[in-house]
């Protein structure tokens, strides 16, 4: 779990992007989950920066549920605490 304000670092290794579209259809999919502020989608994978309160077990249902309406599985996924940089 990590304090709220605070933002999570989620490696998602993903099964079905089949197509280079699949890739936009996936970070339109995981935009739209709650607490997620960005998200970065390759052919094999993503990366989603999650703000708040994390709870894997319930990110990983989330998630999965958002990415099988594309048609994606999640293969494995990794939640590591997100840093706060200093500001000058």
């Amino acid at each position: 779990m990590s304090a709220a304000g605070s933002r999570t670092r989620v490696h998602i290794t993903l099964d079905g992007l089949v197509a280079i579209h699949a890739v936009r259809a996936v970070r339109m999919a995981l935009g739209a989950v709650p607490g997620v502020v960005s998200a970065e989608v390759t052919m094999i994978g993503a990366a989603v920066e999650i703000e708040g309160i994390v709870d894997a077990l319930a990110l990983r249902a989330v998630l999965a549920s958002a990415l099988h309406v594309v048609g994606v599985r999640i293969v494995t996924i990794s939640v590591s605490p997100g840093r706060i940089l200093p500001l000058a």
